[in-house]
């Protein structure tokens, strides 16, 4: 019987959608501006337009890449017939994700955010769905050597230039902030604003071209793990060389970042690392050992450039584990909170912090205000400046300031970095935020991380907000992108102990991929989603624990899966961001390609005659 070869010798140029997902859409910077109407306003900062640099165009790009890849799978179908697709139970989890990416999508009180995502994040439905394509065209594609080779020269190839202008903004040589690099990111009618563009960070921080920090740091606890266990793995001596450089420019990258959820994900993969390939440790010790002095070195030496900040951030790191494992003060924590209380009822609104009460009433169209006793605090009245000066050293700290805001009173009081805008009317008092609208004063559900909600740069305070609402979305979601929308944004009391008194910024992501799907696409979605990643892990490391890496598709195979565990790592305290997902879901499907490779060259070694064999 003649058994039909279902697999296609591809040429490496159908691969070009992917390897632009890899090299150049994480390289991308550009201004979009985005007008923000509906939701998108309601539930961002006041401004009525988003200068957005980072995600609109990835998101677009990410759009383009996995239509014209699957366009081009649809064709290679349509030529050679169904099987040619390959037959995996990965199918499974990725088509139950992508069903209830779409139910919550279909179901969600805000469809416009649902398919096209959140203002400077933009991963609604359709990027969702493009992840899966990307995927599915990945497992496919790929079969032969040398398709991991070209996906892996152009993963390097956009390395290299991220990690290059990584290098540059730590040392203080920021290529955006040149008269150069700020044209090359804005359109031709916005080029009279490159003297005024501002930027977030400064020196011995960076974050290339992926928007922030946090997401350099999962980009390279992909990278770098990568770039070192092919270092470690491969024999020819001028790819070992190059491989160390790389390796060397990703870990300056990782640490520099100074990400320590990076950190985290880029530890755990090496430690997975030194598992599955110890016996090749054990022989070729040199080579990791002197990889591992020189890693201990670039910490002594960008903690030396950084005035001992990274060693500060990796100092934190290891005491926030210890405190998470540790007894909450919970009567410390609650002492150190800026804003105690703030109680509105009727014409009165009473406010508690940490060092005194004040309370505001509105007797008629006069103005009260009295200390905790309800003694009247003396007051001065400048017109001019519409300023009221309270003559009281108790609250010398205080700024009140009389104004209108759409033809209604308002006062506004500042302490510190708390602010508040209150609408007086006869005999009423409201609560306004910062774009003026009436604040409805309602309690806020928590659970977990009580007086532990600074851990990890307020993730515990995140977190603790956000589980509770996990009780919602058993089925499916609120809706791609919604979090900002659902999490309790008028937490000011949460809010100012967890951002030291900022009660009005806007948290609009988790900082937890499975926090991420399980509130926005539910949680079915997020265990489909797990079972995909532990099936691959569980395959992964049966394959791998007992190999040989005698060739270089299983040392490639072990790089890539230890570069998925990184990422997954990471992301225990990152979010899925467009800047870094669409190289994850690549390499995702890269590594089950490989493994498939691996398995079938093992099975043909098994069922080939040994010299001893004998026909009969």
């Amino acid at each position: 019987m003649v058994v039909k070869n279902t697999e296609i010798n591809y040429k490496w140029y159908l691969l070009l959608p992917l390897m632009f997902l890899l090299a150049v859409v994480p390289l991308i910077v550009y201004l979009k501006v985005v007008p923000l109407t509906g939701a998108s306003f309601d539930f961002w900062t006041g401004q009525k337009e988003n200068l957005d640099f980072f995600s609109y165009y990835k998101m677009v790009w990410i759009l383009i890449s996995s239509l014209i890849a699957v366009g081009v799978m649809a064709l290679i179908v349509m030529l050679n017939g169904l099987d040619r697709i390959r037959g995996t139970y990965y199918y499974i989890p990725m088509a139950v994700y992508a069903f209830f990416v779409i139910l919550s999508t279909e179901f969600s009180k805000y469809t416009d955010i649902s398919l096209t995502g959140f203002t400077d994040r933009y991963e609604g439905m359709y990027v969702l769905l493009a992840y899966m394509a990307i995927l599915f065209v990945t497992i496919n594609l790929v079969n032969k050597e040398e398709h991991i080779k070209v996906l892996l020269v152009a993963l390097f190839t956009g390395a290299v230039m991220i990690g290059l202008i990584g290098v540059f903004q730590y040392i203080g040589y920021d290529f955006f902030k040149s008269g150069f690099g700020k044209n090359l990111i804005l359109p031709k009618v916005y080029e009279p604003m490159a003297d005024k563009l501002q930027f977030q960070f400064g020196e011995n921080l960076i974050y290339s071209t992926l928007y922030h920090l946090n997401y350099v740091g999962s980009y390279m606890a992909m990278l770098f793990p990568l770039t070192f266990a092919l270092f470690i793995l491969t024999k020819k001596g001028w790819l070992k060389v190059l491989f160390a450089l790389l390796a060397l420019l990703m870990a300056v990258n990782w640490l520099g970042s100074t990400s320590r959820a990076g950190m985290f994900g880029g530890t755990l993969a090496i430690v997975i690392l030194m598992v599955m390939i110890n016996k090749v440790i054990i022989k070729n010790w040199k080579y990791f050992l002197s990889g591992l002095i020189i890693l201990g070195a670039l910490v002594f030496g960008l903690n030396y450039l950084s005035n001992g900040y990274l060693g500060s951030r990796i100092g934190s790191l290891i005491n926030n584990a210890l405190e998470f494992t540790q007894s909450a003060d919970n009567g410390g924590a609650k002492a150190n909170m800026p804003l105690q209380g703030l109680d509105i009822n009727g014409n009165q609104a009473t406010l508690v912090t940490s060092t005194e009460i004040l309370i505001l009433s509105v007797e008629g169209d006069q103005i009260a205000l009295k200390d905790k006793d309800g003694n009247p605090i003396q007051m001065s009245y400048e017109e001019s400046k519409g300023k009221l000066n309270l003559e009281d050293d108790r609250y010398k700290d205080y700024k009140l300031t009389l104004g209108k805001l759409n033809d209604a009173n308002v006062l506004q009081l500042t302490k510190g970095n708390m602010k508040f805008k209150f609408k007086l009317a006869k005999d009423q008092v409201t609560l306004l935020n910062n774009k003026g609208q009436v604040v409805n004063m309602e309690p806020v559900e928590k659970w977990g991380f009580e007086g532990k909600e600074l851990l990890g740069s307020s993730r515990g305070y995140i977190w603790s907000r956000s589980i509770p609402l996990l009780k919602h979305t058993l089925f499916m979601g609120y809706g791609p992108d919604t979090f900002a929308i659902y999490f309790p944004q008028n937490d000011f009391m949460g809010k100012s102990y967890a951002y030291s008194g900022d009660m009005w910024q806007v948290v609009d992501k988790p900082h937890n991929l499975y926090l991420q799907v399980g509130l926005n696409t539910g949680i079915i979605s997020l265990l489909a989603l797990l079972s995909l990643f532990i099936a691959y892990f569980v395959r992964s490391v049966r394959l791998y624990f007992r190999s040989d890496y005698s060739d270089f598709v299983s040392q490639a195979g072990v790089g890539i899966f230890v570069a998925v565990c990184g990422y997954l790592g990471a992301a225990f305290f990152n979010d899925s961001v467009v800047s870094v997902a669409p190289v994850f879901w690549v390499l995702l499907g890269l590594g089950i390609s490989t493994n498939y490779m691996l398995e079938k060259q093992k099975k043909s070694l098994s069922t080939q005659p040994t010299t001893g064999d004998r026909k009969l």
